[in-house]
């Protein structure tokens, strides 16, 4: 009866967690974010995440700056499912072996252990293409690449210059227009 009331408790949590999140995020295709200081960027619904990818080539350093000032983190690829949807859309842009895209993962504090820069953990999940990673003490940041007909991660040197991809924050310092009507809710209630 306990283990039947503990899985119980623990799946009406996680109902909760999913309910709360498409209440505070519903669904919609594209997300316009507007940041007081910044410029209003369009955030696209890929799978469970809204991304923003940027054919701008920087170095990981200023890729990291840029998704903040956007209202945004680098992207942190939580599973197969992400990954798969990223690749799949990347593919269908047309972006190929020459399109390389930073993302959150590094080994900066110590090397072939990368973390994610947008919350600090150990990266989920990693899709490495061949042989990587590779190269450690040199190469610390994590971008996608394509290879073998999908995207796959690989590390590099973080002062190269590649696009990137933002994911909207979950606790964004922007806000957008579903996020303000939460706002207005929550400041109307008794």
């Amino acid at each position: 009866m306990k283990y039947f009331l503990s899985i119980t408790l623990a799946l009406s949590l996680c109902l909760c967690f999913a309910v709360a999140n498409e209440f505070l995020y519903p669904y919609k295709p594209n997300l316009d974010v507007t940041c007081v200081v910044s410029e209003s960027k369009t955030f696209q619904r890929i799978g469970h995440k809204y991304y923003l990818i940027v054919k701008s080539k920087v170095s990981w350093f200023d890729s990291l700056h840029l998704c903040r000032r956007f209202g945004g983190d680098l992207v942190s690829i939580e599973s197969a499912e992400e990954m798969n949807a990223l690749s799949s859309y990347l593919k269908s842009q047309g972006n190929d072996g020459n399109a390389w895209f930073w993302t959150a993962g590094n080994d900066l504090v110590v090397n072939h252990h990368f973390i994610s820069v947008t919350n600090g953990l150990p990266l989920p999940f990693t899709s490495w293409s061949a042989g990587q990673p590779d190269f450690p003490g040199v190469e610390h940041c994590m971008h996608l690449w394509l290879r073998d007909g999908e995207f796959r991660m690989n590390n590099w040197m973080c002062t190269e210059k590649a696009f990137y991809i933002c994911q909207r924050q979950n606790d964004t310092r922007c806000s957008d227009d579903s996020y303000r009507n939460v706002i207005d809710l929550r400041s109307s209630a008794p």
